[in-house]
């Protein structure tokens, strides 16, 4: 199993996380059928690969940096989903998904607050960046 629908398994059988977006959790970006009313929604997306080696070549351990951004019409909404990522995901260690996951770690979390170029319609962020260390096989 890849990392990514390790992290997709996990998230999305945490139900305090899909009690607030049910099953809006994409990579990359939002579907453009996404909007405010369809309710709060996270996007996650890879934004390191960082690559462990010693003179023998590359390691199997690997660290990747995710961001998860949450999207929502309030800040309080979109807080409190970032609150649950952070439920599901800070120090974890252990299976997820399949693959042995040595330490899962917070690394950063920024507030925003993205408006469209009209001004009409303004959509509250949390991002996340998460450290994941695991051994790929």
């Amino acid at each position: 199993m890849e990392l990514e629908e390790a992290i997709t398994s996990h998230l999305l059988s945490h139900p305090g996380l899909t009690a607030l977006i049910d099953r809006r959790f994409y990579f990359d970006e939002l579907p453009a059928e996404w909007t405010l009313n369809t309710g709060p929604a996270v996007v996650c997306l890879q934004i390191s690969d960082v690559k462990q080696h010693t003179h023998d070549g590359q390691l199997a351990l690997e660290s990747p940096l995710y961001q998860f951004t949450a999207y929502a019409s309030t800040k309080l909404s979109a807080k409190s989903v970032a609150a649950q990522i952070k439920a599901a995901l800070c120090d974890y260690k252990g299976d997820m998904g399949g693959l042995h996951v040595q330490y899962v770690r917070l690394m950063n979390e920024l507030t925003g607050l993205e408006t469209s170029a009209d001004g009409a319609i303004k959509v509250h962020t949390t991002d996340l960046e998460f450290e994941f260390n695991y051994e790929k096989e």
